[in-house]
């Protein structure tokens, strides 16, 4: 049974908002949080995400020089990495039974390389794209000890991984049923913000006909299981009453 689900707060990224919604006017700048998900079970802890890596901390310019339209700048300090955030948690990387690896960007999955020996979840056809990559980015580790699952798996009862291909073609969002509330909807970049959801405009895709198919099918988990819904970087959401008992 799935017990307790805590939002981390991994740090903040400052983007072009025209890299979260599609058609929105380059220059206007928004600061995002960086969100890792840690869920307590009766079969052990789960950790999904791992936020960003540590040459983001005090580095904006972890990037270099980006055009307007592709701004990404990193608001990362060493209280952000993943091993701090765990140890204002009681815990240390060894206590994590699992990670879940929703999918390779920086922002979540920077800090996954001190999860040596711990299994890290990540869907096939993820690990197939991380793995024909020629130039991997910095922090890819390919010698974790990844473990491959599918659309639908469930590593812990209450806990059901959701294959949404589009962002990137691994790319996993959640369905969580903790004890004791309506379940909830993990996104993650599937859909960014309460506005893709409800305007229906996506974010970034790499392949904009399966982002449209996974925000799709979003739509019909959330209506079937009557899920409260949580967006991947949503500036304001974590401040509503809510998800206010979940965010740390």
């Amino acid at each position: 049974m799935l017990r307790d689900v805590r939002f981390l707060n991994m740090g903040y990224c400052l983007i072009d908002q025209s890299q979260l919604v599609t058609g929105h006017p380059v220059g206007d700048v928004v600061r995002i949080p960086i969100w890792a998900y840690l869920l307590r079970g009766d079969d052990g802890l789960l950790l999904v995400d791992t936020g960003m890596p540590r040459g983001c901390v005090g580095n904006e310019r972890y990037f270099g020089e980006m055009e307007p339209g592709d701004l990404i700048m990193p608001q990362m300090q060493s209280g952000d990495m993943v091993a701090e955030v765990l140890d204002r948690q009681g815990l240390h990387p060894q206590d994590i039974d699992g990670v879940i690896f929703t999918h390779r960007h920086f922002d979540h999955a920077g800090g996954s390389g001190i999860f040596q020996g711990t299994r890290i979840l990540i869907h096939t056809d993820e690990l197939q794209a991380l793995r024909q990559d020629p130039e991997l980015p910095e922090w890819i580790d390919l010698g974790l000890r990844y473990e491959t699952v599918q659309d639908g798996a469930e590593p812990m009862p209450g806990v059901r991984l959701v294959h949404t291909p589009g962002h990137t073609p691994g790319h996993m969002s959640l369905l969580l049923r903790p004890q004791g509330v309506r379940p909830l909807l993990l996104t993650i970049d599937a859909v960014y913000t309460r506005r893709n959801w409800q305007d229906d405009i996506l974010g970034a895709m790499t392949d904009r006909a399966q982002g449209q198919a996974s925000v799709d099918r979003l739509r019909a988990v959330a209506e079937a299981e009557d899920a409260a819904v949580f967006f991947g970087h949503d500036r304001d959401q974590s401040k509503e009453p809510f998800w206010q008992a979940f965010a740390r």
